[in-house]
């Protein structure tokens, strides 16, 4: 089985429903990853994901949303 190192942007345009065709895109492949237990993640992804989402884009999530994506993810 094969394991794919998911980068940063693609988990936060997961979540960042601004981005559009970006958006969809890394949504899926997110939900094609973990579906197959192909996705890694790294504790840095993890940090930088948490910064990006709560302050770097359009939305802004709650601080408590990212923790629960991080929880879960």
């Amino acid at each position: 089985m094969n394991a794919f190192f998911v980068d940063t942007n693609i988990i936060v345009y997961a979540y960042d429903r601004d981005a559009g065709r970006k958006h969809e895109i890394a949504r899926d492949l997110m939900i094609g990853l973990w579906s197959a237990a192909g996705g890694v993640l790294s504790t840095q992804i993890l940090q930088e994901f948490y910064v990006t989402v709560t302050r770097k884009i359009a939305s802004p999530l709650t601080r408590e949303a990212a923790r629960e994506i991080i929880k879960i993810t």
